[in-house]
């Protein structure tokens, strides 16, 4: 078959979470041999190199001016689908094309990652939210097969769309290849050396998005050093980028600036480094559709503090330990907690907790991703 993908993400020369999972997918690709031809779509006329070169891959670029009106995806996609004679198009990044009233096109595979943008309140003034917000439902219909990352996900899915679950197949995100691998010899000292001073600290990866609750964690970390002064650890935030300072301002207000450090974007060797050299890790989100990063923290051998809510604890299963992520003072109590008794009692569990979250493969979601498009094809 010829597999057109929706590779915009993995080709920035920053990817986050969906060009990782683009990224991954690709590589695994290259691994499985399918005998299928894919089509990788991009939106930069100067892509990252290094991503799916050569066969079975052919990188497409496609631009329209107006971005601001999603013109790549609703006007660019149906021409380049039907110019390209795709039989399956992927959409990764939680959108479809439209499809032309004279021309249906090929059959079309959706990864839905969550529909948390759809109905979550915030963040109201990002552009994608609206737009993901005004099509979705539009995509969810006209997609042959949905794919969704985690059980609790592929309910919410079904209950707001209507969507025969057998429809909407569960691919687990993976873990990195360099996760899986654990941390070299070593590289938890250099992290500690290079990012906090040779200080014990504790890790967390925030963003700005008021559900991602990096704000509240910061209060937290400030009120969990005036109930316990001795509490030696800086906590170290990656992914905020240019909207670091206004969580700056906000760890100056409990008094805990100079204890926060706010890290550059991490790529997967500093990112493995600063997950082995931490006390312990923490994901402060409010609702995730699975929770990457505690998975990430436990194969890796770095107990981890995580929120009760959404897929969260699928991730994490029995090995992490859990807080109510709505509750400043719960998040302290399992600060607090976590530096006093959970990280110290992890040491008997760690081989298990490894061994937990070493399942998530690539290998299997590519594989579960393969064979939604063979049978998205057969139902065209």
């Amino acid at each position: 078959m010829r597999i057109g993908i929706d590779a915009r993400e993995a080709f920035r020369s920053e990817p986050r979470g969906i060009g990782h999972y683009t990224r991954n997918l690709l590589t695994e690709f290259a691994r499985q041999p399918s005998g299928h031809e894919f089509l990788l779509y991009h939106q930069d006329p100067d892509p990252a190199p290094g991503v799916a070169n050569g066969s079975p891959f052919r990188s497409v670029h496609a631009d329209v001016p107006g971005d601001r009106f999603h013109a790549w995806e609703r006007i660019a996609m149906p021409w380049c689908m039907r110019r390209d004679g795709l039989d399956v198009y992927h959409g990764t990044y939680n959108t479809l094309p439209p499809r032309w009233p004279i021309w249906r096109g090929p059959a079309m595979v959706l990864s839905l990652h969550d529909i948390i943008v759809t109905w979550w309140a915030d963040d109201l003034h990002d552009p994608f939210v609206r737009y993901a917000r005004a099509i979705t439902a539009r995509s969810a219909r006209d997609a042959a097969v949905i794919l969704t990352v985690s059980r609790w996900s592929q309910q919410d899915i079904c209950a707001r769309y209507g969507c025969d679950p057998g429809k909407v197949r569960i691919a687990y995100n993976g873990l990195h290849p360099m996760v899986l691998a654990g941390a070299p010899a070593g590289a938890g000292d250099d992290a500690r050396e290079r990012f906090a001073d040779g200080r014990p600290y504790l890790f967390a990866i925030g963003a700005h998005l008021e559900r991602k609750n990096t704000g509240r964690l910061i209060d937290a970390f400030g009120l969990a050093r005036r109930r316990r002064p001795d509490l030696p650890h800086l906590l170290l935030v990656s992914g905020l980028g240019k909207n670091a300072d206004r969580f700056r301002e906000r760890a100056a207000r409990v008094d805990a600036l100079d204890h926060v450090r706010f890290l550059p974007y991490l790529d997967q060797t500093d990112l493995v480094a600063v997950y082995a050299g931490a006390e312990l890790a923490v994901y402060p989100s409010l609702v995730e559709g699975f929770g990457l990063p505690v998975a990430e923290s436990l194969s890796i051998g770095t107990p981890i503090i995580a929120s009760r809510s959404s897929a969260i604890p699928e991730a994490g299963g029995e090995f992490a330990h859990y807080f109510d992520p709505t509750s400043t003072d719960d998040v302290v109590d399992a600060i607090v907690h976590g530096i006093e008794r959970y990280a110290p009692e992890f040491a008997p569990r760690r081989a298990a907790a490894m061994t937990w979250a070493r399942r998530f493969t690539w290998r299997d979601s590519a594989a579960v991703v393969l064979q939604a498009y063979a049978d998205a094809a057969a139902r065209r």
